[in-house]
C-alpha cells in the first residue's frame, strides 16, 4: 500500500516539477527576447510601465505553444529517470537542454525560418537548461518511486582496529 501511495505523490510532484520547467522555460525565452519583442512591436525602450506589463502578457501567450513543443521531449528522460532514481541535476539540465534542441529542431522546422524568437540556438539551450534545473529542484532530486538502496557496511573498514 505504501508503494502506491508514493506512486500517487511522484505523479503529483512530477506534474508540478513539469509545469514549473515550462513556467522557467517561458520565462526564461521572454527575457532572452524582450528586446527583439519591443522591436517588432515597435514600442521605443523608454516607454511606460503599463504597456511593456501587457506586451509581456503577450509575449508569454506567443511562447508558451511553442516552448510547450519543443520541451515534449524531455517526457523520455524523466521516465527514465523516475524508472532509475537518477537524482542528477546534471542529468536533468542536459535532458531540458537535450530535449529543446531535440524538439526546436523537429517540431519547429519551418518556425524557426519564420520566427525572430526562435532562431538563436544559444537562446534554446538556456531555455533548456532552466527548464531542466528547475525540474531537477522541484522533481528531480528525489525521483525514483523506490528509494535507491543504500550501500551496506559488512563489518569494520580495511585497517581499522577491532574491539576487544
Amino acid at each position: 500500500m505504501a508503494i502506491i501511495g508514493r506512486l500517487l505523490l511522484r505523479l503529483i510532484v512530477v506534474s508540478i516539477g513539469a509545469a514549473a520547467a515550462i513556467v522557467a522555460g517561458i520565462a526564461v525565452a521572454c527575457v532572452a527576447n524582450w528586446k527583439g519583442f519591443l522591436a517588432m512591436a515597435g514600442i521605443p525602450p523608454d516607454s511606460h510601465v503599463a504597456a511593456e506589463l501587457v506586451l509581456a502578457g503577450a509575449m508569454v501567450f506567443i511562447l508558451i505553444r511553442a516552448t510547450f513543443v519543443m520541451l515534449m521531449p524531455a517526457v523520455v528522460g524523466i521516465l527514465v529517470a523516475e524508472t532509475f532514481a537518477v537524482r542528477s541535476w546534471i542529468f536533468h539540465a542536459l535532458n531540458g537542454a537535450v530535449s529543446i534542441w531535440v524538439g526546436w529542431g523537429a517540431a519547429m522546422g519551418d518556425a524557426r525560418v519564420r520566427s525572430e524568437f526562435y532562431d538563436d540556438p544559444v537562446t534554446i539551450l538556456a531555455t533548456g537548461l532552466a527548464a531542466g534545473f528547475v525540474y531537477w529542484v522541484i522533481a528531480g532530486s528525489s525521483a525514483g518511486v523506490m528509494k535507491p538502496a543504500r550501500a551496506s557496511s559488512s563489518g569494520p573498514a580495511s585497517g581499522a582496529a577491532t574491539p576487544p
